[in-house]
């Protein structure tokens, strides 16, 4: 059982399509405080819906996805199936405003092509260039790693004896 399972079991529970929750209700929840980095600079990053930390997997398995709202320290459960119609129903013309006549152009003709809205042409773009960058920072990563052709347990051993 990890530490979150209270928080899972809790939000599993609940029938409403979104739970709020402030932080201080989480901690009750826990039976401790959440750690410094849900308060600090990255705490955008710890409230990320992502499976690759264990509080996040609490939401998630249970059905939710998590939306922080920084100024109250508030977080909103929002049940997965939930989430893409509350996304339909924000006002997606936000999204456009202060765009260049070229970018304008740009979505409306990918929207053309794809048949889908401009703003869905922008998350498009959007998500396609996110995916283009994190691949190049990947293989820059890659690029700057060196790599032995020596096993792991072979250079722990040799760490160990030199001492």
């Amino acid at each position: 059982m990890t530490i979150y399972q209270p928080l899972q079991q809790y939000l599993a529970a609940q029938s409403d399509a979104a739970v709020v929750m402030s932080y201080a209700q989480i901690e009750r929840l826990l039976g401790r405080r959440l750690p410094p980095t849900a308060y600090g600079d990255n705490k955008r990053q710890w409230w990320a819906n992502t499976e690759t930390h264990s509080q996040a997997l609490a939401w998630l398995r249970a059905n939710r996805r998590a939306k922080l709202d920084v100024n109250r320290q508030e977080v909103t459960f929002i049940r997965k199936d939930e989430h893409a119609s509350e996304q339909q129903t924000t006002n997606p013309k936000l999204v456009l405003e202060g765009l260049t006549r070229t970018a304008r152009r740009m979505l409306e003709d990918i929207a053309e092509e794809a048949r889908i809205t401009p703003e869905a042409a922008a998350v498009r773009v959007l998500n396609d260039m996110a995916m283009r960058r994190r691949a190049d920072t990947l293989a820059w990563f890659a690029g700057k790693s060196t790599f032995s052709d020596v096993p792991s347990a072979e250079l722990i051993r040799e760490d160990r004896d030199a001492r």
